[in-house]
């Protein structure tokens, strides 16, 4: 189960940041939590204007109620390691966004890249080629021929699979039928193995995503944070 890395609020020291490292990371979804690291919802920046943003839930979903001038983390999953921290205050909200502002960088929480450790059943096959114009990835671009797999963690930038077949180095895998947290659709995504470890007639397999369309990115990171809240006990 995936610890978070808690800290006291007394412990937190916060700085000014520039603006452009904050517009660099507001590119990507961001994990609203509290203080105390509870999550509360996915969201999106937008209207950022040097001071104040507003949030909007990734999903199609209302924003939480929430009280005004409390302070909440903002941790943004950018491909770039470690995933940059911030913290705002609320300044206002609606159903469809909250409005924040007084934003600063928590220097001293800067996190490597999340795994959550799971055990779930996979196919992987062979992939053949990447479908153009940011389409999903469907059976024309992957063999037929296939290997059952267990997925043993997941995160933003990959995933790490138990096969029988002694996959190598670099070479390019599909991984489908993967169903991370109640997906009313299962997950077929683009793999590039990045090592192997060979383990009692089995082969770990270390897999970074390659590739995957903007539409499975927002898909997959909403079931990332769904499987956070679970391993929290907060459904």
């Amino acid at each position: 189960m995936f610890h978070f890395f808690k800290k006291s609020v007394s412990q937190i020291t916060e700085e000014p940041e520039p603006q452009n490292e904050f517009e660099r990371a507001a590119r990507y979804h961001c994990e609203v939590r509290g203080l105390d690291d509870r999550p509360i919802f996915l969201a999106d920046v937008k209207d950022y204007d040097g001071d104040s943003f507003r949030l909007f839930p990734t999903l199609d979903s209302d924003a939480p109620s929430v009280i005004y001038n409390n302070r909440y983390k903002l941790v943004f999953r950018t491909p770039s390691q470690p995933t940059p921290v911030w913290t705002g205050r609320v300044r206002g909200s609606t159903y469809e966004f909250w409005k924040m502002d007084e934003l600063t960088r928590l220097r001293d929480e800067q996190r490597a890249s999340f795994r959550q450790r799971v055990s779930l059943s996979a196919v992987v096959r062979n992939l053949l080629g990447l479908p153009e114009n940011g389409e999903i990835l469907t059976s024309a671009y992957y063999s037929q021929d296939y290997d059952q797999c267990e997925v043993l963690d997941v995160g933003m930038g990959g995933l790490q699979i138990s096969s029988s077949h002694p996959f190598r180095q670099n070479d390019l895998l599909a991984v489908t039928g993967l169903r991370l947290h109640h997906d009313p659709q299962p997950f077929a995504l683009p793999l590039q193995v990045r090592w192997v470890a060979a383990e009692d007639g089995t082969y770990r397999c270390g897999c970074a995503f390659h590739a995957v369309p903007e539409q499975e990115e927002r898909r997959l990171c909403a079931a990332m944070f769904s499987l956070q809240r679970a391993s929290l006990g907060r459904m």
